[in-house]
């Protein structure tokens, strides 16, 4: 049976995008298991106390039930460069907690500190984020192709912060940055990556 996660930031006790991330669970529940009803992670979500300051990681695995939450004080990995990996055959289109196709696909980054994962000659993700890129007049703009809807992706789109477009390998040269994006990471919260560290 398949195990999914969901990766849910808490922010001095509070969590984000709740809504988003129960919508996900819904649909994953009914498309994988059949299951009509979702989670109410408003119930589930019982912070620990010495949890209740600073930025937070909550990690919920789960199928059919709940099957373990845990916490964990986040930092911020720092990346400032990405590998071009190629597979053509990825599917990550639910939040599996098995990674072992995106595990081996990291392992290919040599000297870069993460992956930007094409498909059939389109961007898609990074290894553990949704990506979004500048471009020229300071438009946002994240893969039309993406493996994995994100919440923070979802959040972003829906508040028209960032545009959705093909983006192709040949159209990088296009855009002077990249940032990665995911239920922990806003679109402010890192520097950036510049374009020329996209190899």
């Amino acid at each position: 049976m398949y195990q999914l996660v969901e990766t849910i930031k808490i922010n001095n006790g509070t969590p984000e995008n709740l809504e988003l991330h129960e919508r996900r669970v819904k649909k994953s529940l009914s498309e994988l298991f059949g299951i009509r009803k979702g989670l109410d992670l408003i119930a589930i979500l019982k912070v620990p106390y010495n949890f209740s300051v600073g930025i937070v990681k909550c990690r919920i695995v789960y199928d059919t039930e709940i099957r373990e939450t845990t916490f964990q004080q986040y930092v911020i990995r720092p990346v400032n460069s990405l590998r071009l990996v190629e597979d053509s055959e990825i599917d990550y289109s639910y939040k599996y907690a098995d990674r072992s196709s995106l595990d081996a696909l990291f392992n290919k980054r040599g000297s870069c500190d993460d992956i930007l994962i094409i498909k059939n000659g389109f961007v898609t993700d990074t290894y553990y984020a949704n990506v979004v890129f500048k471009s020229a007049v300071g438009d946002w703009i994240t893969p039309e192709s993406c493996l994995l809807k994100g919440t923070r992706r979802t959040c972003l789109l829906e508040k028209n912060l960032i545009k959705e477009a093909v983006i192709r390998v040949s159209d990088l040269k296009n855009f002077t940055k990249a940032r990665l994006i995911n239920a922990m990471l806003d679109i402010c919260d890192t520097d950036g990556i510049s374009i020329d560290n996209v190899v």
